[in-house]
């Protein structure tokens, strides 16, 4: 035993844990929320945002985009501004994400998992009813600053490698050799790489900011000064630089010259008239129409499969196809897939799209991937709330609602004998023709309480109901909150006591 003990332990190795993966929007099952839902978002949005000087003088507008990541606990980390305005813009904008409760995480096979969020937060001057037009009088020109040496971290249009962020991923790794002693020693992990993509497409300024040693480092930065050329990345209409970092991965069980692991030919790269884009500077549309989207197209031309009609089965169908430079829908694939004849349901429903317009990039007809979600539900299916493209309705909105509530409340005896005060919850379905279905009480008061709210609620006329993305009614789940003792009615203009 004391010979195993003192042969037990080899030599120190290098050697990181892996990387949870962080998962897209489009893989999981159920996506992240805030906490108390989208509506409480916007509000919380508008009411902590804290404008900087020049957007209150009105000097500067737009959106800052931040991509942050909701981990299984929700919390948000790893906040970054993929699309900023300036720098006193962006530092608010990740204020205010920063300062976020945590979220309802998303789910995944019934799961939380990290995913990857964006929010785009508005930073515009408060409404002026007389515009200023001081200093104008003798201003005859309009003055762009260029600053030539500037380098971007994120513009409105970033590099994009030849085939998309696939194929770099697919080149790096194909062109590593695993250094000599990083295999002697079991040195595995991931080394991170910042590098300028020049206005020429050119890779420039290789710099290892995070590395592993035993000769990754060197050899990350080695491949990384040998790819070839990007599509520049532009800002307001111009080529710029931009900086880029990027994850190289070492493993003993992939990465080529590892013990076993044979060395993979280069991917062959796209020539620039099969380029196929992710995002365009105009999108891919339907032919002739301002409000109908392709996404409702495909919904539309969904034939829901037996097995989903009878109820049972039901989910969606994560896919992607790519809009050519005629408007055509080719190379449509299944991303995630539900079961054999859902998946092949989907892929009817591209194949019936009409001729789209196609995108277009610097003017010219390009070849765009698209990605959608289909859904495939039975006639008899609840929804969520935000799940629905239109939301159900109470007839005059919310304030109308309160109002029912309060006018209609037959008050139990009780809430007067035992000054009991506070609200009851209640969950219930508004059905496709608007109808109120299943109800149930999910934060009680009192059993006559409980009893007057559910009353009330099976009592409430037909709602608007809410509908899918091919515009078509679906049921979904709502809830509110009923008040007890009801509270005042405000007062109507004009009526004295």
């Amino acid at each position: 035993m004391q010979a195993q003990k003192t042969t037990k332990k080899p030599a120190t190795v290098t050697k990181l844990s892996p990387t949870p993966r962080i998962y897209s929007l489009y893989e999981v099952q159920t996506r992240p929320e805030y906490a108390e839902g989208e509506y409480a978002l916007r509000q919380y949005l508008r009411s902590q945002l804290r404008q900087p000087a020049a957007v209150k003088a009105g000097k500067e507008r737009g959106t800052v985009t931040v991509y942050f990541i909701v981990q299984p606990d929700g919390r948000l980390t790893d906040a970054f501004i993929a699309q900023g305005l300036s720098a006193a813009s962006n530092a608010e904008a990740l204020r205010l994400v920063q300062a976020m409760p945590r979220w309802r995480p998303a789910r995944y096979q019934d799961k939380p998992v990290p995913v990857q969020y964006p929010i785009s937060i508005l930073f515009e001057p408060p409404v002026q009813t007389v515009p200023d037009l001081s200093g104008l009088q003798n201003e005859r020109r309009v003055v762009e600053e260029v600053l030539e040496n500037k380098i971007y971290t994120y513009v409105e249009q970033m590099p994009v490698f030849p085939g998309g962020q696939e194929y770099l991923v697919k080149y790096v790794q194909a062109s590593l050799r695993y250094p000599a002693a990083a295999v002697a020693n079991k040195v595995e992990g991931r080394v991170f790489v910042r590098f300028v993509v020049q206005p020429t497409g050119q890779v420039d300024n290789v710099e290892v900011i995070k590395g592993l040693s035993a000769g990754c480092d060197e050899e990350a930065a080695r491949v990384i000064k040998a790819l070839p050329p990007f599509e520049p990345g532009k800002q307001n209409g111009r080529l710029v630089a931009v900086s880029y970092t990027l994850p190289v991965t070492f493993s003993l069980e992939s990465t080529p010259g590892a013990p076993g692991v044979a060395i993979p030919p280069l991917p062959t790269l796209p020539k620039p008239e099969d380029k196929v884009y992710t995002y365009v500077e105009q999108m891919p549309a339907l032919a002739g129409t301002t409000e109908a989207t392709i996404a409702s197209a495909l919904q539309a031309a969904v034939v829901l499969p037996r097995e989903v009609v009878k109820g049972d089965k039901e989910g969606r169908v994560y896919l992607s196809f790519v809009v050519n430079q005629d408007g055509q829908t080719e190379d449509a694939k299944i991303l995630r897939g539900l079961c054999t004849t859902c998946d092949a349901a989907a892929l009817a429903a591209v194949a019936k799209l009409p001729r789209l317009e196609p995108g277009k990039q610097n003017g010219e007809a390009v070849r765009v991937q698209l990605t959608h979600t289909v859904q495939m539900f039975g006639p008899n299916h609840v929804f969520e709330p935000r799940e629905a493209v239109t939301q159900a309705s109470f007839n005059g909105g919310g304030v109308a609602l309160r109002q029912y509530f309060t006018e209609k409340l037959k008050e139990p005896k009780v809430l007067a004998q035992e000054q009991l005060r506070g609200a009851v919850e209640v969950r219930f379905v508004v059905q496709a023709d608007g109808k109120i279905g299943a109800t149930e009480v999910v934060r009680p008061l009192c059993r006559s309480c409980d009893e007057e709210a559910l009353r009330l609620v099976r009592a409430m006329p037909t709602w608007t109901p809410a509908r899918d993305a091919s515009g078509q009614p679906i049921a979904v789940r709502q809830a509110v909150l009923i008040p007890m003792p009801a509270p005042e009615l405000p007062r109507k203009a004009g009526i004295d006591n």
